[in-house]
C-alpha cells in the first residue's frame, strides 16, 4: 500500500469513520385523540400509544422550533405551542446527511425540521423514574435516534425507567463554524448540534414529569459521537445543572476541533459550493449542503466527516478535558469505557489491508499519528515490541490495531476518567470484551455493545457482526449495570461482581463479557506507554 493511499489517517478521521452504521426514519402528524395514552406538556397535549410489551411509546415530539430559514445555523428555539392533541405515533424524518449503504439511514426521507425526540415509559403516572437521554452517534455527520436499533421499549421495561432518544443537527448545519466569516451573530454556529442536545435536555426536564420521569434523575449516554457529545456535555455552561448522570461508550473529550481549523474547512465548503458568505449558504437547499458536504468528503477518500464541535470560547469555552479536570462536571456520576477491539472494524470498512501493515508504516503515512507517537518518546517499532511482549501470537497488523484501538480510544477514554474521577467518586470504567461470532477478525469491534445495551438482539444493523443468536444473557448485564447506574450512580448490580470505582490508584475496571469480571489496571504496560498522551494532542 502507498503511503497516499493511507495518509488520510487523521485522528479526527479515525475516530469517526467506525461509527457510521447508525441511523433510521420519520414523520409527524396532529389529530383529535384522547386516551389513556394522552398527557399534556408545555407545548400542548401528546398522544402515544402501547407497545407490544406494554410499555407507552412517544414517536416525534418536537423539542425545539423548526431550525430553518433564518433559524439555520442559529441556536435552537424555545417549541412553538399547538392546539389540539399531536399524534406522536411515528418518528419524526431524518436528520440531513450523506446517505450510503453504511449509515442505516438510505431511503428515508430527510429534512431540516428534524429537531424531535421520542420517550418511552412503563407507565403514565406520578411515578418519578430515572430518566435515560440517549445520544445517537455518527461522526456528527450520520445517524437517526430512530435507527430501531435504540429503540427504548425493553430498556424501558427491564428496568422501569424512562427512555428518551433524540436527534440533532448533524454535519455542516449542526456544527458549520461561522464565527470568522461572518461575525459574531454566529459565535454559535460551530456547536449548534450540541446546543439541540442542550435543548433537548431542557425540554426533558420541563415535560418529563408527565411521562413517569423523574426530571432531577437525568442519564445521558451515548455511543462514538454520542460519548463524545456526552464528554462534551459534561464541560458545558449551557448543560449545566440538566443531567445528574452521564454513559459514555467508546468516545472521549478529544473529537474537538480549534476555531483555525474549523475556519478553514468552513472557507473549503463555501467555496465548494460557490457562495461567498452566510445568504449564499442560507439561500442553499438542504439537499445542496449536503450534496456539498459529500463532495467535500471525497476530496479526502477515508474521511467520513469534516464537521465536529468547536472550542469556540463560547458553547465550549476550553477543551472538555480541561474543563472536566477543574470540575466542570464535579457533580455529575460517571461511567465510561471502551471496546476491546474498536479500531478493527474502520480496518474493516475502509482499508482492510490495514490489519496486515505494520504500526511503522501506518505512522510513516500520518503525520497525526507520528505526533501522538511522539508523545511517548519511543518509535513505532519500539512500541510494537512492547505491545509484542503482551500479544505474542500477534502478527505485525494485528499489533497495528492494537495500538491504534489504544491511543484512538482507550486512553482518551481514561483521561477522562482521570479527570473526573479527581473530582467525582462516582466514576466508573468499563471494557466490553465479547467478539463477534461472525466476524471472528473484528474481536470485539467499535459499536458492538449497542444491540445489548438495548436489549435489541433481533433484526439490528449490527447482525451481521453480533450473529442471529446474541447472548440474552450479555444483554442483561449490561441493561442491568446500565440502569443500576441511572437509578443511583453505582452500575453494580446482581449480574456483576463487585465493581469498584475507578481512580488513578487502582484503576479498577469492569471486563463486560458473558462472564464479568473485576480488574485493576488491564492492560496496564500498554498504558503506560502513552503516559504522555492527552486528549490535546490527539
Amino acid at each position: 500500500m502507498s503511503g497516499s493511499r493511507i495518509a488520510w489517517l487523521s485522528r479526527k478521521s479515525i475516530v469517526v469513520v467506525i461509527v457510521v452504521a447508525l441511523c433510521a426514519i420519520p414523520l409527524l402528524t396532529f389529530s383529535g385523540c384522547g386516551s389513556s395514552t394522552a398527557v399534556s406538556i408545555d407545548q400542548g397535549k401528546v398522544q402515544g400509544e402501547m407497545t407490544s410489551n406494554k410499555v407507552v411509546s412517544f414517536k416525534g415530539i418536537p423539542y425545539a422550533t423548526p431550525p430553518v430559514g433564518d433559524l439555520r445555523f442559529m441556536p435552537p428555539q424555545d417549541p412553538k405551542p399547538w392546539d389540539g392533541t399531536l399524534k406522536a405515533l411515528e418518528y419524526s424524518k431524518v436528520e440531513p446527511q450523506p446517505l450510503d449503504d453504511l449509515t442505516g439511514a438510505a431511503g428515508y426521507t430527510q429534512s431540516e425540521d428534524c429537531l424531535y425526540l421520542n420517550v418511552w415509559t412503563p407507565k403514565l403516572d406520578g411515578a418519578k423514574r430515572p430518566v435515560m437521554v440517549w445520544i445517537h452517534g455518527g461522526g456528527y455527520s450520520y445517524g437517526t435516534a430512530n435507527d430501531p436499533m435504540y429503540d427504548g421499549a425493553n430498556l424501558s421495561k427491564r428496568g422501569d425507567v424512562t427512555v428518551v432518544t433524540i436527534n440533532y443537527r448533524l454535519g455542516p448545519l449542526g456544527f458549520m463554524y461561522l464565527a470568522d466569516v461572518a461575525g459574531q451573530q454566529y459565535a454559535q454556529s460551530g456547536n449548534v448540534g450540541l446546543l439541540d442536545q442542550a435543548a433537548a435536555l431542557k425540554w426533558v426536564k420541563n415535560n418529563i414529569s408527565a411521562f413517569g420521569g423523574d426530571p432531577s434523575n437525568v442519564t445521558i449516554f451515548g455511543e462514538s459521537a454520542g460519548a463524545g457529545s456526552v464528554c462534551s456535555l459534561l464541560s458545558m455552561p449551557a448543560a449545566k445543572g440538566l443531567f445528574r448522570r452521564a454513559i459514555a461508550e467508546s468516545g472521549a473529550a478529544s473529537m474537538l476541533t480549534s476555531p483555525a481549523k474549523a475556519t478553514e474547512m468552513t472557507q473549503k465548503f463555501m467555496q465548494l459550493a460557490g457562495v461567498t458568505e452566510v445568504a449564499g449558504l442560507k439561500s442553499l437547499t438542504a439537499k445542496a449542503i449536503v450534496q456539498t458536504e459529500s463532495e467535500l468528503l471525497s476530496q479526502s477518500p477515508g474521511t467520513i466527516t469534516n464537521f465536529e464541535p468547536v472550542i469556540d470560547g463560547n458553547v465550549i469555552p476550553e477543551s472538555s478535558l480541561q474543563a472536566i479536570a477543574k470540575g466542570s462536571a464535579s457533580g455529575v456520576d460517571l461511567l465510561i469505557g471502551t471496546n476491546l477491539d474498536e479500531f478493527r472494524l474502520l480496518a474493516a470498512l475502509t482499508v482492510p489491508a490495514m490489519a496486515t501493515l505494520p504500526l511503522n508504516v501506518i505512522a510513516s503515512a500520518s503525520p497525526q499519528i507520528q505526533q501522538s507517537i511522539a508523545t511517548t518518546g519511543m518509535t513505532p517499532d519500539a512500541i510494537a515490541a512492547l505491545y509484542k511482549q503482551s500479544f505474542p501470537s500477534y502478527t505485525d497488523g494485528n499489533i497495528t490495531m492494537e495500538v491504534m484501538t489504544d491511543s484512538m480510544f482507550r486512553i482518551p477514554a481514561i483521561r477522562v476518567a482521570e479527570a473526573q474521577s479527581a473530582k467525582q467518586p462516582n466514576t466508573f470504567m468499563y471494557l466490553f470484551t465479547w467478539p463477534s461470532p461472525n466476524k471472528p477478525d473484528l474481536g470485539s469491534c467499535h459499536a458492538i455493545e449497542l444491540p445489548f445495551v438495548f436489549g435489541n438482539l433481533k433484526g439490528t444493523r449490527t447482525a451481521a457482526i453480533d450473529g442471529n443468536n446474541p447472548p440474552k444473557k450479555l444483554a442483561d448485564i449490561l441493561m442491568d449495570s446500565w440502569i443500576a447506574f441511572a437509578r443511583n450512580g453505582n452500575p453494580n448490580s446482581a449480574n456483576v461482581p463487585k465493581w469498584n470505582p475507578y481512580n488513578t490508584q487502582t484503576r479498577a475496571t469492569m471486563i463486560l463479557n458473558e462472564t464479568p469480571k473485576a480488574e485493576d489496571d488491564p492492560y496496564g504496560a500498554e498504558r503506560q506507554v502513552w503516559n504522555a498522551l492527552s486528549n490535546t494532542s490527539l
